[in-house]
């Protein structure tokens, strides 16, 4: 934003100090100083300063010079607190605008006046060359003074042709505001909010933070005017629809200048228009206080001590005027600063290492130690980090593409976190799975005819917890499917990846980082323990997913199975997609580490084994897991392993039926098994089986 030298000078004596040197000035106290121009024909500096989102309180002149007045230790000139000329009212009118609006959710500050007998006379040369040297081309007196006060004050002036609202009398006890539920259609979400309408004798004038009703907006032409002013709560700005129009009140404007502003512009008007002003309305809502204590010891840890040759810490008469001078109204008591943080700088004041800062913008970083303390201690990388870097290596040894995405995507259902102001429609809330991102990159992949796309993705995923507290965790995801999976020999051709196989993968996970036996595979119809309530289980098949579980805290790990019917038609491929999302905080957890005394030894058996290779014809809905479990609970001595081997399906008499193929491995500790023993087992195991077709 560019400033005029002059302008600023008229509010703080700057004229002793040189161009450049002010400049220097604002840039070690933060600001960035992008150009100095001189303007010749008016014989004056104009200096273009980058200003930085938290601190829309300058954007301003009198912003400007009162960070100046801090910089600079100058104080403010006298002009700037004098009273403007008023007609006021503190009689039973002002107590119904007191409660009309006490009430109100978005008004903080409102100023009303009416103003009659109009007569435009020219504006003066130096209104003019204020307008001009700050980029605004004069166009009519009335909009131009509304512009010379937005520049000076920060403050908008909205003026209404009061003939076109009403012939009558103006009655400020015509003044209602009223509340609007409104769809929000920026976000395309079916959210309602809750906005407020002011209105005049039953007459929307204004939508607050919004718009000025372009049926009552002032003209040329007119003869009797309303001068309007508000400032709203930004957080009612922040909880309802943003537009260019209402961010203009997420500045934070200093508010102890509003009524200024406003009878300033009621005075130019006035005085060059030769009308007559009526009595002037106005309601200040109060604010809470916000007060922040500050340790002494704190401080000097932060900033550390000074550059000079006794390396002393800053004394703590020179702490409490800086403070004085940043208007923060100190107090030291017990070796703590307490400080009240003025309204205009709650948006970038609000933790006491904030207060440190300023303290060290104002004072200059330049004075104090710019050399790092010294660490004796080595870093080290902790456990969670290491693990992470392990997933990623064992994923990439297997052949999967690491993905990465943004953590936003558009709205989907109540359990996503919203953003106030997204930048657009589909990154408007934080994710709750990776897997949405996933499928899309699938998708796309599929789209340019790369269909055997199979990848993961590390990242973090928010979501709430009892709709009130919010969580962020980091999550592992993948989606696998390959047509080229393997074959069985060469003369066969290729199949693609099988539920089984890709299971496979996530086990040779587990068994890299040395967590296989804890882990607890249970189905999703058939689950008794807790699931974590942001999984998404409607897009996993339900009689073809798992639940992991460890196995000895029963925590729920990740889930893994395979994509829905719909969602893998809308992919249009012909092979299976498997899709996995766990928690690495929680897997994390699960690694056990093993010392040499934890270890059991097992002696190994001299005698001979006996190995059963049985296939096995599965109902659709069955658990082979629960097969496996009977046929080791009644002979758990003699059979040393279970494990399946094989999948496959056949077409009988038209019918598709499922076949399980599994190994089984008899062997005792302690003789060799004889015939009895082995068809004692084998009649066993016929008759769970049979038990289960």
């Amino acid at each position: 934003m560019k400033f005029s030298r002059k302008s600023l000078n008229e509010l703080i004596n700057i004229k002793h100090i040189q161009i450049n040197t002010l400049a220097s000035k604002l840039t070690l106290a933060g600001f960035e100083v992008e150009e100095i121009i001189y303007v010749d024909y008016m014989n004056d500096y104009v200096i273009n300063i980058d200003i930085i989102a938290n601190r829309q309180d300058i954007a301003c002149v009198i912003g400007l010079a009162e960070e100046l007045s801090i910089i600079l230790d100058i104080p403010l000139k006298d002009p700037i607190s004098q009273t403007y000329s008023r007609n006021y009212d503190k009689n039973a009118y002002q107590q119904y605008l007191l409660n009309t609006f006490h009430n109100s959710k978005s008004i903080l500050n409102i100023a009303i006046q009416h103003i009659k007998n109009i007569q435009v006379f020219k504006l003066p040369l130096w209104l003019k060359n204020y307008l001009i040297i700050h980029e605004i081309k004069p166009s009519e007196t009335i909009l131009d003074i509304i512009h010379y006060i937005h520049i000076k004050w920060g403050q908008d002036i909205h003026i209404l042709d009061y003939e076109s609202i009403t012939q009558e009398p103006f009655n400020v006890k015509l003044i209602n505001s009223i509340q609007l539920n409104k769809v929000n259609s920026l976000q395309s979400i079916n959210k309602t909010v809750q906005t407020e309408l002011l209105q005049y004798n039953k007459k929307t004038i204004s939508n607050n933070g919004y718009s000025i009703n372009n049926k009552y907006t002032y003209k040329s032409l007119s003869s009797s005017i309303i001068v309007l002013s508000t400032i709203l709560d930004p957080i009612y700005i922040d909880n309802n629809i943003k537009n260019k129009t209402s961010t203009k009140h997420l500045k934070y404007i200093n508010r102890n200048y509003f009524m200024k502003a406003y009878r300033e512009a009621i005075q130019l008007i006035t005085q060059f228009t030769s009308s007559k002003a009526q009595i002037e309305y106005s309601y200040h809502r109060k604010q809470l206080k916000r007060i922040i204590n500050i340790p002494k010891n704190l401080i000097y840890n932060i900033l550390g001590p000074l550059n000079n040759q006794s390396r002393a810490y800053t004394p703590i008469h020179i702490i409490f005027n800086i403070l004085l001078q940043l208007r923060f109204q100190p107090q030291y008591k017990n070796n703590i600063f307490t400080v009240i943080v003025p309204l205009h700088r709650h948006e970038d004041i609000q933790r006491p290492i904030d207060i440190i800062e300023e303290i060290g913008r104002i004072y200059g970083f330049n004075k104090f130690i710019d050399n790092l303390p010294a660490k004796n201690q080595q870093g080290y990388i902790n456990d969670s980090t290491q693990n992470i870097q392990k997933i990623r290596k064992i994923f990439r040894d297997i052949g999967l593409h690491e993905i990465k995405n943004y953590s936003l995507q558009k709205y989907s259902n109540d359990k996503h976190i919203g953003l106030h102001n997204p930048l657009a429609q589909d990154q408007s809330h934080l994710k709750t799975s990776l897997l949405h991102n996933l499928i899309q990159a699938k998708e796309y992949n599929i789209k340019h005819r790369n269909k055997n796309i199979e990848g993961f993705e590390i990242g973090n995923i928010f979501y709430k917890e009892d709709n009130k507290s919010f969580r962020e965790t980091t999550n592992i995801g993948g989606i696998l499917g390959n047509t080229n999976f393997a074959r069985q020999s060469w003369s066969n051709s290729v199949h693609a990846l099988t539920w089984f196989q890709a299971k496979g993968t996530i086990e040779e996970l587990f068994d890299r980082l040395k967590l296989k036996s804890s882990i607890e595979w249970v189905s999703i119809t058939q689950n008794n323990y807790a699931i974590n309530s942001y999984y998404n289980l409607n897009i996993y098949h339900q009689k073809r997913s798992a639940l992991l579980y460890n196995k000895f805290t029963k925590e729920h790990l990740g889930i893994f199975g395979e994509l829905t019917k719909k969602l893998h038609n809308k992919l249009n491929i012909h092979h299976k997609t498997y899709i996995f999302e766990m928690n690495i905080n929680a897997l994390s957890q699960t690694i056990r580490k093993y010392s040499h005394l934890r270890y059991i030894i097992k002696p190994y058996s001299c005698y001979p084994s006996v190995t059963r290779d049985i296939s096995i014809r599965l109902k659709f809905d069955l658990n082979i897991d629960y097969i496996k479990k009977s046929i080791s609970k009644n002979n758990s001595r003699l059979i040393e392993s279970i494990e399946i081997f094989n999948e496959y399906e056949k077409i009988i008499h038209s019918k598709k039926e499922k076949y399980i193929g599994i190994r089984i491995t008899y062997r005792a500790q302690n003789r060799t098994l004889n015939d009895k023993d082995i068809i004692n087992i084998d009649n066993q195991i016929n008759n769970i089986i049979h038990d289960y077709l």
